[in-house]
């Protein structure tokens, strides 16, 4: 029958009967008596702290503090999640799920490295850091140039006349095919400029002489004269100048470090034992 049909189909009902089957079950798996639930003598304890968090949390959410009527409701929510999750635990719901494994391990990763978060190093951890990974705090090198685009391609007459053209004092920007590519750039380091122009490019430009028109230099659009406007060579920061990201670095290192001890400690605490196949 199409009514009955829908009746069966409807989600409210699934729920109320995945509900009826998880109470079975638990009614099967724990202890007591048929007509009056067994106290467990379990404590739910609401500390003062819990309570600081929650109501840290309500202020953050909605800009203000709670009053007393709400800070009731927020302590019976706290009391009811409690609840829900012992008995979660106790019927083995967490067992098996992805999501709960992964959020667990998760957090257990954050307990681990938590305690690097509060360690403050001295300045001697920060020389000596910064010491050993000196390379990584060295900017780039940068070129300024400007360009006249060519084309494709460019025979040696066409190159040397234009060449000719500029070194006595021609308009450059009015020289050359039209391109979208500029005909200024600015200082720009080697990722901006291979983008821009292609891979390599940025090798091919920067050995050029200072304020001399050179070419034919090949790019990944074609071929182009070349001037140098500025050059700024590669350098290792002081490190006053990196002092913010060798902390940031050192305090990273360190979790890393402190997480791999501890997971080390507690795999210490157990016997992998794998399948066959794979020992």
């Amino acid at each position: 029958m199409p009514g009955t049909r829908r009746f069966f189909s409807q989600p409210l009902l699934h729920f109320l009967l995945l509900g009826a089957l998880i109470f079975a079950v638990y009614g099967l798996v724990a202890p007591g008596s048929e007509t009056e639930p067994e106290q467990s003598g379990e404590d739910i304890v609401v500390t003062q702290q819990q309570l600081d968090r929650l109501i840290e949390e309500y202020r953050a959410t909605w800009q203000r503090a709670p009053d007393p009527d709400e800070i009731e409701a927020l302590i019976d929510g706290y009391v009811r999640e409690e609840i829900l999750v012992r008995e979660a635990l106790r019927l083995g719901l967490n067992q098996g799920d992805t999501v709960i494994r992964r959020r667990l391990a998760q957090k257990m990763d954050f307990l681990a490295t938590s305690a690097a978060r509060s360690q403050q190093p001295t300045e001697q951890d920060l020389a000596a850091f910064y010491a050993d990974n000196e390379p990584y705090y060295r900017r780039p090198g940068r070129i300024a140039f400007e360009q006249v685009f060519l084309g494709p391609t460019a025979d040696e007459e066409l190159v040397e006349e234009l060449l000719a053209n500029l070194q006595r004092g021609g308009n450059a920007e009015q020289l050359g095919k039209r391109t979208l590519l500029p005909f200024r750039m600015r200082l720009s380091e080697k990722a901006r400029i291979d983008a821009l122009f292609g891979d390599g490019a940025f090798e091919k430009i920067e050995v050029l002489p200072l304020n001399e028109w050179q070419g034919p230099v090949k790019s990944g659009y074609g071929t182009h004269l070349v001037r140098v406007t500025e050059y700024q060579p590669s350098e290792v920061l002081g490190f006053d100048l990196v002092r913010e990201d060798v902390v940031t670095d050192w305090t990273q290192k360190r979790a890393q470090e402190i997480r791999a001890d501890a997971l080390e400690a507690m795999r210490q605490r157990y016997r992998i034992v794998l399948p066959e196949a794979t020992q």
